[in-house]
Order: structure tokens, then sequence, then C-alpha cells
């Protein structure tokens, strides 16, 4: 496929994604204030300084931005360590920070409120990839150096930044098996934009192998692990998720964390959940789903069951029933509910999704399980599972039966959590070779 059927197949899906957005939010209308507002017009690179909070953010006597793209919360969350480092030590540059999603904004917004005011850093959605908005977007942003996280691989914003003369790196870059074959039916397409990013860091060597495949240039990639190893583990959200405890009267429970549930696996959890109880009447769960349009429709769920149940965003009032069940309906706030948990389910890998990351909780010396499908993760899983750090399960009958062994011998969960922990503090330094890869152009 050339970039030009490309294009015009994005010009007429374009009215599509629109109307997906606007349904996404009438479905989050119940947490109406914690949702973003949509911001149409920035999907279409139509914004002004004056439209947002950044008033202070020019690029008049001061240096170009850099720009970090980051899709959305994880990939934010992840890249925060490089991003505070490239502040730290090149302060001569204001930032720009852009995402795809609504949880990402809310995200960045709330991280980087204060340098958000003070104009140091100007955050607003990637525009969709059609030619005149990449256009549009680099003109008025008119960065010094653009730094695009994982596996974005949008044609019209490489041709742009070629066509004006700005580098652009693909750091973090994994490829899954997956995606690689997905990617295959657009050879011609995907070569000629690999081969346009001045750089690629993959995260290990079958990222690499799969990209040089597709069509990237092999003297442009470097093999850096995964910036996700690095990680800064925010000590007031860990103090929180301790209160939180306390605030739940669950000091003497067994809390489970399902984290990041997407549909069709909450039911499994609450059936596990069920069977469980009734050789752990000490177990709790705290469930978090991954979209916050979907809060709703898990409360209903939840409520069905004869269990007591609390949202997050719901004061509990102390001397009140014992919660059994604590829906996490807040953005935000998952590093906070890792810490409030004793054992994590990691979602998106019952339904085939590809998973989320496992490295925060691992970070924080948590048990971790879960299910077949995580192909986003796949050195990751490889990883952890060699080393007995987790525990992968099949179904949910696996699940429980996991669970169960957890539950039942401490001793086996301290072991997997320490050989986690370990994993973690084995694997980190990806942040200075992807800074070394950066300097010729921060310098």
């Amino acid at each position: 496929m050339s970039r030009f059927l490309y294009t015009l197949l994005y010009y007429c899906l374009t009215p599509l994604l629109f109307l997906r957005l606007l349904i996404k939010h009438q479905k989050s209308r119940q947490y109406k204030e914690q949702r973003q507002d949509l911001r149409l017009a920035e999907r279409l690179a139509f914004f002004d300084n004056r439209e947002l909070d950044n008033k202070e953010f020019t690029n008049k006597g001061q240096a170009n931005p850099i720009w970090f793209h980051t899709v959305s919360v994880g990939e934010f969350i992840a890249t925060l360590p490089l991003i505070k480092q490239v502040m730290l030590e090149y302060p001569q540059f204001p930032l720009l920070i852009t995402c795809t999603t609504t949880t990402g904004s809310s995200q960045i917004i709330k991280t980087f409120a204060t340098e958000i005011k003070q104009g140091k850093i100007f955050h607003v959605y990637l525009p969709y990839d059609l030619p005149g908005s990449m256009r549009r977007f680099l003109k008025k942003t008119q960065p010094h150096l653009a730094i695009i996280m994982e596996t974005e691989i949008w044609p019209n914003l490489l041709h742009a930044t070629q066509q004006m003369n700005i580098p652009i790196w693909l750091l973090n870059a994994r490829m899954s098996a997956r995606s690689a074959k997905g990617y295959k039916r657009f050879k011609g397409l995907i070569k000629t934009t690999l081969q346009e990013f001045t750089g690629i860091a993959a995260q290990d060597k079958l990222d690499a192998e799969r990209l040089i495949q597709l069509g990237a240039k092999a003297e442009s990639l470097t093999i850096t692990g995964s910036i996700k190893f690095d990680i800064q583990l925010d000590l007031k959200e860990l103090e929180a998720g301790h209160e939180l405890r306390q605030q739940l009267n669950w000091q003497d429970k067994k809390v489970l964390i399902a984290a990041s549930t997407h549909q069709g696996e909450d039911e499994i959890l609450l059936n596990v959940f069920q069977n469980l109880r009734q050789y752990y009447p000490q177990l709790v769960m705290l469930i978090v789903p991954r979209h916050p349009e979907r809060f709703q429709s898990v409360y209903q769920l939840l409520t069905a069951s004869d269990y007591t149940i609390a949202k997050r965003s719901t004061p509990v009032r102390k001397g009140g029933s014992a919660i059994d069940i604590l829906l996490g309906d807040s953005m935000g706030e998952m590093m906070r509910y890792f810490s409030c948990a004793d054992m994590v389910f990691m979602g998106g890998t019952m339904v085939p999704t590809g998973g989320h990351n496992i490295l925060e909780p691992a970070a924080m010396g948590l048990p971790i399980v879960y299910g077949p499908h995580m192909f986003n993760f796949n050195a990751i899983n490889e990883l952890f599972i060699h080393y007995q750090a987790a525990l992968q399960v099949a179904d949910g009958a696996d699940l429980e039966k996991a669970l169960h062994l957890l539950l039942s011998d401490e001793k086996r969960a301290d072991e997997m959590a320490a050989k986690a922990k370990q994993l973690i503090a084995k694997n980190a330094g990806a942040k200075d070779k992807i800074l070394a890869l950066l300097k010729p152009y921060l310098s």
C-alpha cells in the first residue's frame, strides 16, 4: 500500500474516529468530574497556546522544544524517568509532551501541572496521521528533536519530519510477532516509514530482528533493553496506598488487585474470587478496569453479587460495613492501588489484548499472575517465567489454582516476589543507554 492510498483510507475513517471518541465520552458520563474535555480540534492540530493553560509557552527567545510522544498512561509513566533526566540535564529545552488517549492526557496534566503552568512543558494531543494535520502540528510546535515511544509508526508523521529536517527517534521500540504479521501486509509502506526514523532503540534482540525484517536499517538500530525497568517508585504514592488500606480496614486482609481489566475478564475474576472466599474468608479484592467508560458496567456486575461493594470515587465511612470488593474507578492511581495490595492479577491477558506492564508491581515486591495473552510483552514474559518470578495461567480455573497456591504458601509467594524485584534491578539501565544515543542532539 502506498502512502497516498493509506492517506485516502485515513481520511475516510476520520469521521468514525471522531464518532468513537464521542461514544466513549458519553459512556463515561457517570464520571464526568474525572473525564477530560474532548478537545476535538487538537485531533486535527487546531490549537493555540492561548486556548490551553500553557499561556507562557513560546519558542521565541529560547531553544525549540524536545518532543516526547507517549501513547497513553503506561507509556508515559515508563518514559517519566527519561523525561525528568532530560529536564535535569538540559534545562535550556522546553518540552512538548503528546499522547492520544484521554487517560494519558489526564496523567500528563496531573504529573506536570506546575511545569505546564510555568510554560516549561506544553501538552497537547498528537493529531490524526493526516498530511495537513501533521504539517500544521510540526509548524506550530517546531520541535528540535522528536522522540516517539514504543510502536508508533505513522507514515505521514515520519514523512513530515523528514521534509522539515526534524530528527526523530523511535525509543523503547517493541514489535511482537502478532504486530509484525499485521505490518507485513503493508510492507512497502512500513519499510519506507521505518527508514525515515533517524534512529531506533529496540527493547531486545527479537524486537530488533522483526523491525529489520520489516525494513528498518540495521545500521540505525540499537538494542538498549526496556526503559520500563528503570522504575522510580513514588514514595508519596506508596504511603497513600498504605493509608488507603487502613481506610478500608484491610490491614488484616489479603488484598488481590485485578489491574487494568478488560471486557470479559471481570466476570472471570468475580467467579474466582467467589470460589476462593470459601477457603480464604480474609481475601478481599480491588478491581481496576483499564478504561473509564467501563467503570459503571463493572460496578453493576459487582453489585449483582452478594458482596459489599464500594467505589474509590465514593468516600468510605468509618465504622461502616466491611468492604469485600473495591472498584478502582479513578485514573492515575495505579501505583497507589498496587501499594495497597498483597498480590496482583494483570489484566488484558485472559482476553487477547496482549497484556500490560507488570514491572511496576514487580519493583514493589508483589507476586504477579497473568493469563495466556502476554504477546505485547513477550520478552518480559519469557524473562519472568524463566526465573520463576511470575505465574502464567491458561484460563479461569488455572487462575484460581495459582491464587490458591499463593494464598496457601506465603513462602512461595514471598520468594516469587523477591525474584521479580531482583529482575528489575538486574535489567535496569536502558535510560542511560538511550540518553547516550540522544546526547549529540541535545548538546
